[in-house]
């Protein structure tokens, strides 16, 4: 099955491999990090973004889906560390 290149399923697969691995990394305690723990498991969350990318332009030559899960990524890292304020335990 050929997949369609379309940038709008490149956003939707952004930001569903963020949902799923966000969701997976929020089981875990993340206390001991200390003044990281409020922005470790968002950023976890976009490494594999960063691979999908990779993949999609270089092994599977879908450059618009490439672009769109870029796109996500580079945005939710910008809003991590805009929005996202790390709290500093004494």
């Amino acid at each position: 099955m050929k997949i369609k290149d379309n940038f709008w399923l490149g956003l939707l697969a952004g930001a569903a491999s963020f949902g799923l691995f966000y969701f997976l990394l929020s089981l875990v305690n993340w206390e001991k990090l200390g003044i990281f723990a409020d922005r470790a498991p968002f950023l976890l969350a976009f490494i594999p973004g960063v691979v999908l990318f990779r993949m999609m332009l270089v092994k599977w030559n879908l450059e618009k889906m490439g672009k769109g899960v870029l796109v996500v990524t580079v945005v939710g890292m910008l809003l991590v560390f805009f929005l996202v304020k790390s709290t500093v335990n004494p």
